[in-house]
């Protein structure tokens, strides 16, 4: 008896740290939202019953074709204050999901203007349009190479020691957000990402391998994957989305920065994930590491928050994979 009451007890807290989104009429703007993460974390709005409507840059609807007809598509830039806050008016916005990012090549200029400023936009936007809360995306890219810490893991309270250009924009964004929060009581939630993989992840960089280990593996064709030994932090799209609506849903939290995911593999080890799932297929992975990256410690989300990833890696690449199947081979 002691034990059930335990547990109606703990079910309990569970509930009331998390509220459900259907319901209460929630109108979500989305910026970012017809990109890779973004058009996820549509989906699973919608499926809240929320009301979404999407900003966009470029305004391009192709990730999000099969939910077109269910949101608003507002084109503008996060650089012009004006139009964010005149979509916010429009639709009566009482909620912001900023998942806005420049693509590479980053130089100073557009890390400044795009990354910066445009973030600063969207923090004066929600303080002065009292939106209710502002969930954001920030990045495990202002942290350092391993050398540069003492601890095998860092988590939230780490030095931020960023070795690339757009890293310096996430130490400026997080700064910015605890600054309005503190001094204009703003609701506003950082959740940094890991390594995104998953259906509309676009062919970029050397991280590519993370479409072409997937795609081409299910095509049948012969993958290559160059410095196997790398060590990455990969996120499955469908947890990031499914961490940034838990974001919106939580009720209290003492910090506003939350590292969302720990789980690290090689790139080898991520080649034997697909290979259990397509035994047939064919993949080289080549020894070597790209760039050392450091570790991370993402208990603060799991114990204050009481977060529970839905998908593991391995959960992932499975669910990744039985997409690939039925989307590729029709």
């Amino acid at each position: 008896m002691v034990i059930c009451k335990k547990i109606i007890f703990m079910l309990g807290l569970l509930v009331s740290q998390q509220e459900s989104l259907r319901g209460i009429k929630m109108r979500c703007l989305v910026i970012g939202g017809t990109g890779f993460v973004g058009s996820h974390l549509v989906r699973r709005l919608l499926s809240e019953g929320v009301k979404v409507t999407v900003f966009s840059r470029s305004g391009d609807p192709s990730k999000i074709m099969d939910v077109k007809e269910k949101v608003t598509i507002e084109r503008g830039s996060i650089t012009e204050i004006n139009e964010i806050m005149d979509a916010v008016k429009k639709h009566d916005v009482d909620h912001i999901v900023y998942l806005a990012a420049e693509r590479p090549p980053w130089t100073p200029s557009n890390v400044v203007k795009t990354m910066i400023e445009g973030f600063l936009n969207v923090l004066e936007t929600a303080r002065l349009m009292d939106i209710k809360r502002l969930v954001w995306a920030s990045s495990y890219a202002q942290l350092g190479p391993p050398n540069l810490y003492s601890q095998p893991r860092v988590d939230e309270e780490a030095p931020l020691r960023p070795k690339v250009g757009h890293g310096v924009s996430y130490v400026v964004n997080e700064f910015n957000a605890q600054y309005y929060r503190s001094t204009y009581g703003l609701d506003v939630l950082g959740l940094r990402l890991g390594l995104v993989f998953g259906p509309g992840r676009d062919r970029l960089g050397f991280m590519d391998i993370l479409v072409s280990l997937f795609e081409d593996a299910v095509l049948g064709k012969k993958v290559i994957v160059p410095k196997g030994d790398t060590v990455i932090t990969p996120q499955y799209v469908k947890e990031a989305a499914n961490v940034l609506l838990f974001g919106l849903k939580v009720k209290r939290y003492e910090h506003c920065i939350f590292n969302t995911c720990d789980e690290a593999v090689s790139l080898r080890t991520l080649a034997e994930y697909v290979k259990e799932q397509l035994p047939e297929a064919q993949i080289e992975v080549e020894p070597g590491d790209e760039t050392p990256r450091v570790l991370v410690d993402a208990s603060r989300i799991r114990k204050e928050l009481n977060y529970e990833p839905k998908y593991t890696v391995k959960d992932g690449v499975i669910d990744y994979i039985n997409y690939l199947k039925g989307s590729l081979k029709k």
